[in-house]
């Protein structure tokens, strides 16, 4: 009897841990399958676009699931969207993200993604290394207009913007880096008008080439710059280290996640950058086939 009492408690505890023992596995696969399954974000112009289908595919490339939703908007959208928990990642740039969170971004790589660091300690958001490349605001004016009032510098502007239209994205005129606050600090700039038009993208372009505006704000690395203009040298260093960066919430980024993340951003140079952007911008090329040769090119594909 006792031995028979033995049997069956033995047969129980051997049972209830084959149970666990199953509900364990379950869950940590169900928790791996959450972890590798991402919706990815971009932002509304070229060069982001580009960056985050290399990001994203990179990730797929390994197994991962991932679903993109591109050419959301700016910082100011894409941002909230991933804090929402609408996204799981995305690819900014960490000068701007940085401003935009309340912080001051410098001129050094090294030190502004220290302090993006820094700002996103409990935001459940993470960064990857920056990569490489740089894309920063430029201001740009027509060769007649330069001419005209002697403008090689920014800050040559700042007399004769009262005279001049100006052009760029929606968000210029509250961006620090743009005409906002910290923009209106070092340089004063108050043009008799400012357009609202598009981040860097044909619309600005193709009114600085009309005369539509004198001058205009475009990116450095991924617009298509007009062979009539000028960029003005930004002598009082109001851009930032603009390195691509992409972004994720911390319960998806696993050490093996981030490890194919910093393996893209460390691939990613002001060069290639550069081919990617102006590849879509220029050429018309899909985003996602761009991202695709970048990947294969580099050994990540």
């Amino acid at each position: 009897m006792i031995q028979a009492r033995f049997r069956r408690r033995s047969w129980a505890l051997l049972m209830a841990g084959l149970l666990t023992l199953v509900v364990g596995l379950t869950a940590g696969g169900v928790a791996s399958a959450q972890t590798k399954s991402l919706t990815v974000g971009s932002k509304d112009f070229a060069g982001a676009q580009a960056v985050s289908q290399a990001y994203g595919q990179a990730l797929e490339n390994k197994g991962y699931d991932i679903s993109f939703k591109e050419n959301l908007g700016a910082t100011e959208i894409v941002y909230k969207a991933l804090e929402n928990g609408d996204l799981d990642g995305y690819a900014d740039y960490q000068g701007t993200l940085l401003q935009y969170l309340g912080g001051e971004a410098t001129g050094s790589t090294s030190e502004t993604y220290k302090l993006l660091q820094a700002k996103l300690a409990g935001t459940g958001i993470v960064a990857s290394k920056p990569a490489p490349a740089v894309d920063v605001n430029g201001f740009y004016v027509s060769k007649d207009t330069a001419k005209k009032y002697k403008l090689k510098k920014v800050s040559d502007l700042t007399k004769v913007a009262p005279k001049l239209t100006f052009g760029g994205p929606a968000e210029c005129e509250t961006r620090d880096f743009c005409l906002g606050p910290k923009s209106q600090e070092l340089y004063g700039l108050k043009f008799s008008e400012v357009k609202k038009l598009d981040g860097g993208g044909p619309i600005t372009v193709q009114a600085l080439e009309d005369g539509d505006i004198d001058g205009a704000l475009l990116f450095t690395g991924s617009s298509v710059i007009p062979k009539d203009a000028v960029l003005l040298a930004d002598d009082k260093a109001l851009q930032p280290a603009d390195n691509p960066v992409f972004l994720i919430k911390k319960d998806k980024a696993s050490a093996a996640t981030l490890k194919i993340l910093n393996a893209v951003s460390a691939k990613l140079t002001t060069a290639a950058y550069n081919k990617m952007s102006l590849d879509i911008s220029e050429n018309k090329e899909d985003p996602a086939d761009v991202a695709t040769a970048f990947l294969k090119k580099n050994g990540l594909g």
